[in-house]
């Protein structure tokens, strides 16, 4: 290639955002580039094999699956990509033998949880008649549509009977969402607010609108057979038939900026590409310190991006390749036909405490996992007569994390075989918050939603006003991150945001 190439877009980042605004608008029939530092696309949806074991080294609950729209609208079906829903999706077994079991029928949970309050399993059922519209009706559907500001947002909801009780337990705390359904069971309590907290969110901040969404999209969430990269194989498919281009190993180290309108990008080799659009998908500190100069951003905008605010919670993975497997001592025979199975805490109280340990920095160890056996529904994840088994903790960012690893990875293993008979180990690979920062630099701290959930850094002020429906105040550049609205977690919606909103702003492709 020249020294100066033109496209009509540019997207920064090959992770799942990036790859899906790419392909959108490859699509369209836009001329795209891609850029990618490290040597392979995809982002989180990373799964590297070790002698015939499949790690999925990062993402692996997929909560949207079938319901993003680049589903269909990129078929991704015929691009190998093929989602599998094990029936059973949780199971909490307890030191007593019991175990409470959480399945895609609500009725079939309710059953569960009566075994310790048939209170508890009324209200269960009570609160899912009410869940399930909110899902239908507001919370997935939003995912895929430009934020509003919150108080258009709350009059919207008021249009309507499901959208008013949306609007009721929107300012709640997950705590307080299971308090108003008048749930009383230490461990329903406990199994019922482990969904949000397994993803790093705060029981006690004002955010009960993610409440029905993660219990929700858990209750539904799938796996990627042949692991997660297939994902991501299937929308660089996609991508490169509609004549996208990627170029791996190139880190792009300058946006280029005129006239307050950008024009493409340097390359730390020097080489520059132009365009009439770029799709950010790193982080604000990375896409308006770093790449932008100082003098072409707005004073506003650096204002807001200086008060970005990462994640205080990240996740220590421990993955292993087994010789047999893993069969739990519950006497219900469910909780190993389960996709997650949560050990270590017995009760709500157990769980707070647990947290604030986990924020202070005052763990000794491993306190509580949540465990996946792939190999379990899907056999291509190892050798025959092996499996995988991968086991996180919710952890702090620390930069002892390198030091501390072989000695938590040991007490993850312990705890384990204290709810399970484990097969002999052949394989073992960890991953600690700093070797998530190190292989996804837009994850900085282990900020693996690239930035904290709170209500500041939600909605439309993610990641902030001025840019939460993708477009910036510098004309031609567009954000698709995890740290744009919607935010992470494999949703596809911010790269799909971004797809539609540069896709107006470029207009018809000019024909070649």
């Amino acid at each position: 290639m020249s020294n100066e190439t033109k496209f009509d877009a540019i997207v920064i980042g090959g992770g799942p955002n990036g790859l899906l605004a790419g392909a959108y608008l490859a699509k369209t029939g836009h001329k795209v580039v891609l850029f990618e530092r490290r040597h392979e696309t995809g982002g989180g949806l990373n799964t590297d094999e070790y002698f015939g074991f499949r790690f999925n080294l990062h993402a692996i609950y997929h909560l949207m699956a079938e319901k993003m729209p680049a589903w269909k609208d990129l078929d991704l079906a015929n691009f190998g990509v093929r989602y599998l829903y094990p029936h059973v999706v949780a199971a909490f077994p307890f030191k007593d033998g019991s175990s409470l079991i959480f399945t895609r029928d609500v009725k079939e949970t309710a059953e569960s949880i009566a075994q310790f309050s048939k209170e508890d399993a009324a209200a269960y059922l009570a609160m899912w008649d009410e869940f399930q519209p909110m899902l239908d009706d507001y919370l997935i559907p939003m995912t895929y549509e430009l934020p509003k500001p919150a108080l258009d947002q709350l009059a919207e909801f008021g249009e309507t009977e499901v959208g008013a009780k949306l609007a009721e337990i929107s300012e709640l705390s997950c705590l307080e969402v299971i308090d108003h359904y008048g749930f009383t069971h230490p461990r329903v309590r406990m199994a019922l607010l482990s969904f949000p907290a397994m993803w790093g969110i705060h029981l006690a901040d004002p955010l009960g609108f993610l409440y029905p969404l993660y219990l929700g999209r858990m209750l539904d969430a799938a796996f990627v057979k042949g692991g997660s990269h297939r994902l991501s194989s299937g929308m660089y498919r996609v991508f490169v038939k509609n004549g996208g281009t990627v170029i791996d190993e190139n880190e792009v180290t300058r946006i280029l900026v005129e006239d307050n309108r950008v024009t493409g990008v340097e390359l730390q080799d020097g080489r520059r590409f132009m365009a009439d659009a770029v799709v950010s998908t790193l982080n604000p500190v990375q896409t308006f310190k770093q790449l932008l100069p100082k003098d072409d951003v707005p004073y506003a905008l650096h204002q807001a991006v200086d008060n970005w605010r990462w994640e205080e919670r990240s996740f220590f993975g421990l993955h292993l390749g087994i010789d047999g497997g893993v069969r739990y001592n519950a006497q219900d025979p469910r909780v190993n036909e389960a996709m997650t199975v949560f050990i270590g805490l017995e009760t709500e109280d157990e769980l707070l405490d647990h947290l604030d340990r986990v924020d202070g920095k005052t763990t000794n160890g491993p306190e509580w996992l949540h465990i996946a056996q792939p190999t379990t529904f899907d056999k291509t994840m190892a050798p025959p007569n092996h499996s995988v088994i991968r086991a996180e903790a919710v952890v702090a960012y620390d930069p002892e994390w390198r030091a501390r690893t072989p000695a938590f990875a040991a007490g993850c293993l312990d705890l384990i075989k204290q709810y399970a008979t484990v097969d002999k180990v052949v394989q073992q690979r960890t991953v600690s918050p700093i070797d998530i920062e190190e292989k996804l630099t837009t994850m900085h701290r282990g900020s693996y939603k690239h930035g904290a959930y709170s209500t500041l850094q939600l909605g439309y002020l993610r990641p902030n006003d001025l840019c939460s429906c993708s477009e910036t105040p510098i004309d031609g550049l567009f954000l698709g991150g995890a740290s744009m609205y919607p935010g992470g977690m494999i949703l596809g919606g911010p790269g799909y945001l971004a797809a539609q909103v540069t896709n107006d702003y470029l207009g018809e492709p000019v024909k070649k």
